[in-house]
């Protein structure tokens, strides 16, 4: 019987410590994920908590202790606890705005502000305050970023820090994206699912260490929507919108509607799926043959997480299927002839798959990502005739396609490996990747190609005196075609004070020749491109620096940029005087970017306002006798933004403006003369302005409400001397589309959840 009773005792004090404490953390109804819990018992012993995703920690002490929480974007609370039960706390936001959390070239996540790099952050308030269709429309209206669009497949191309995107490194959630496209071997950001995106952070200057190939201008990392702490949400986008004039339902004009459901089961499994479909009408022209030319794209994602304990796992699915319409003008008929013409399809899909998972230790965590990318474009021709009830009929020519296949493999040890050597603290992170390429289709001579690259990285964070980091990094790659150089970069981080951060960068970058670059072959009416097999890889030296200063006790602060980037055998195309010449790759001997930037913010509850200008000059030397010709050795293009968002005193009413002047952009090209000599001429795409205009109101926490206008100072092209030839033919020589004009939207937008 005593020893009956005993076991009693002793099972009643096993549960007892077993059910320990439990904490949530909630801003408002919402909880706080990942807040640092601290206990300290009054027997001086202490454990330390970390939220999960309902903000909840179980803390196996027995009270009485003291809590001490913490969160980058949250005041530290510090409580007392005397008795055991579950507790709910709230915690208040900072309002701090350099207090953003970042991951991109991150060890651990942590604030942009303590970032050894300068991460610009577009975070969702800022994508929704635009109502924007596209990612390059956000993007546009950033400082040191530009667009060009190849009208004749309606793709877009983009220039950072007057760098080309072939130098821009695009990654979904760290994983590269790949579907390189154009004339530049650039991914179509259009391309890109704007409703999924959660925020985006941007690192302007050379990570190649950090990614690889493709870095020397800088990252894009789209970092996609999760499950909200909701035991179930579901969040209905609806947007119409004008192209220009031309607006009429289900046809011109700009239609999108997107669907977002997210379900959690439990504390270690959620789910989410997301649909969208958006159709552009087209714009302009004549006729059929439209300038800009309509478009239709339908998005698919769904994503399922698991997380226990120390782990984290999900894997994530991204369908993309898009139609880009080419409609030819009627062709000459008899009486005997049915009336119809030749149209082009631009059919492109893309599925990519990718698997996550991340462990956490005692000190670090080791991560790994898998993905599989497959791309396929299809040049569809038909002749399609202009009658009810005759069917299209494939022609025998024209019918091109390209495909690439990508397998990509990253393994990190994040800051698992630590010493102290004094008062300086020391993180490494070691990691190895691989992309395994393969590209085939019609528009590649000798048919099927590949390409492998295998890296190994290596950097080590050194804070000294806990106000000065140093991040020496470096890259050793093979790639199963080129010979390759280490990439190396240092990076340094000098807190001047609590509030001035001081940053300076030196990229040492290598970047091989793609597939398309080396063997693409696109022949029709509008292009005629050719690969160059012989192209070599390009070398660059990047140097960046930064100024950042809040000032103290206001809602104002500013920060100045500075960089350099020196690229030799640049890889650009080059096409030949003369008529009928074949645009092919080439090496630039020389390519330079030498720029300036500022930004001027302020922030508090209803304001967000930024004032910004750049200077960014190029030179390329185009020959070997360049130096011989009597020219700048950069030619200089500024910009201008005026981005503010406001509300409008205790209406809930949100006012948000984007303005941006984007100034000539110059350069010069050699021109054959009659008698064989060279000489420079001077090419110039006049500068232009873009002005957005947005209001929104929220109803009952579940409606939103926006309207707006789009190019308020209705900008469609713009001169362009350079335009005259190329590789592709322009219906309108001298003059580069911009844009279909000053258009008017409306978007509602619907969440419930529970």
């Amino acid at each position: 019987m005593i020893k009956l009773a005993l076991t009693g005792i002793f099972t009643l004090f096993i549960a007892g410590k077993s059910i320990g404490q439990q904490i949530q953390l909630l801003n408002q109804n919402d909880p706080v994920t990942h807040a640092a819990i601290r206990i300290n018992t009054f027997s001086n012993s202490s454990e330390t908590y970390v939220t999960d995703e309902a903000g909840l920690a179980n803390i196996n002490l027995t009270p009485p202790f003291v809590v001490t929480t913490t969160h980058l974007n949250y005041e530290t609370r510090v409580d007392t606890v005397y008795q055991q039960g579950e507790l709910q706390w709230q915690l208040t936001p900072k309002e701090n705005s350099l207090e953003e959390v970042v991951i991109t070239g991150q060890f651990q996540p942590q604030s942009a502000k303590h970032s050894v790099y300068n991460v610009r952050v577009l975070n969702k308030n800022r994508l929704e305050a635009q109502a924007a269709q596209t990612l390059p429309e956000v993007l546009a209206s950033e400082l040191n970023f530009r667009f060009q669009r190849d009208n004749a497949v309606g793709s877009s191309n983009a220039s950072l820090q007057g760098l080309s995107g072939q130098n821009i490194k695009v990654l979904v959630d760290g994983v590269p994206l790949i579907g390189r496209s154009g004339m530049s071997n650039e991914i179509d950001l259009s391309q890109i699912n704007i409703n999924s995106i959660e925020k985006v952070e941007i690192v302007e200057g050379p990570m190649a260490v950090n990614y690889g190939a493709d870095a020397l201008a800088g990252v894009i990392n789209i970092i996609t929507k999760q499950p909200d702490a909701k035991k179930w949400s579901l969040n209905l986008s609806l947007q119409e919108e004008t192209a220009g004039k031309e607006y009429q339902l289900f046809d011109k004009g700009i239609h999108n509607t997107s669907l977002l459901a997210s379900y959690i089961l439990n504390s270690s499994w959620s789910f989410q799926t997301e649909s969208r479909y958006q159709k552009f009408g087209g714009w302009g022209g004549t006729g059929r043959d439209k300038l800009w030319y309509p478009k239709t794209q339908f998005f698919q994602s769904g994503l399922i997480r698991f997380s226990k304990k120390n782990l984290n796992i999900h894997y994530r699915l991204d369908y993309l299927n898009e139609t880009i319409e080419n409609q030819g003008q009627p062709e000459p008929v008899t009486d005997q002839d049915d009336p119809y013409a030749f149209d082009k399809n631009y059919l492109t899909s893309r599925w990519m798959h990718q698997i996550q998972a991340e462990y956490t230790l005692g000190q670090g965590s080791i991560q790994t990502v898998v993905s599989y990318s497959d791309y396929d474009r299809l040049t569809h021709r038909f002749k399609s005739y202009l009658i009810p009830g005759v069917a299209n009929v494939t022609t025998s020519d024209g019918q091109d396609s390209i495909a690439f296949n990508s397998f990509f493999f990253r393994h990190t040890l994040d800051d698992v490996i630590q010493w102290t050597i004094g008062r300086s603290e020391w993180h490494t992170q070691l990691g190895v990747d691989a992309v395994f390429e393969s590209a085939q289709g019609t528009t590649l001579n000798d048919g099927e190609k590949h390409m492998n690259n295998l890296g190994f990285f290596a950097s080590t964070e050194i804070v000294l005196a806990s106000h000065i980091k140093v991040r020496p990094g470096i890259r050793f790659t093979y790639n199963s075609v080129f010979n390759t150089n280490p990439s190396a970069s240092i990076n340094l981080k000098y807190d001047l004070t609590n509030h001035s951060q001081l940053r300076l960068s030196y990229g040492r970058g290598f970047r091989a020749p793609s597939l398309r670059e080396l063997y693409h072959e696109f022949v029709d009416s509008n292009h005629n491109i050719l690969g160059n097999p012989d192209l070599k890889p390009e070398h660059s030296n990047n140097i960046n620096g930064d100024f950042n200063h809040e000032i103290a006790s206001t809602a104002w602060s500013f920060s100045i940029k500075g960089f350099y980037n020196d690229i030799h055998n640049r890889i650009t195309y080059f096409t030949p005087e003369g008529a009928n010449q074949a645009t092919t790759y080439t090496n630039l001997l020389r390519y330079k970017t030498l720029g300036s930037s500022g930004f001027v913010n302020y922030k508090n509850a209803s304001v967000n306002a930024k004032l910004g200008f750049s200077y960014i000059g190029q030179y390329h030397s185009f020959s070997s006798n360049a130096s011989t010709f009597d020219i700048p050795q950069f030619l200089y293009s500024p910009e201008f933004i005026a981005n503010v968002q406001f509300g409008i005193f205790n209406t809930g009413i949100n006012l948000a403006s984007f303005y941006k002047f984007t100034g000539a952009s110059k350069q010069y090209r050699a021109i054959t003369q009659t008698d064989g000599s060279t000489t420079p001429e001077l090419r110039q795409l006049n500068g232009f302005h873009f002005w957005d205009l947005t209001l929104s109101k929220k109803f009952f926490q579940s409606l939103s409400f926006s309207l707006g206008a789009k190019n308020l100072l209705n900008v469609t092209s713009v001169s362009n001397n350079g335009n005259t030839t190329g590789a592709h033919a322009s219906s309108d020589a001298g003059e580069t589309s911009i844009s279909y004009g000053r258009s008017y939207f409306i978007k509602l937008n619907y969440n419930i959840s529970n």
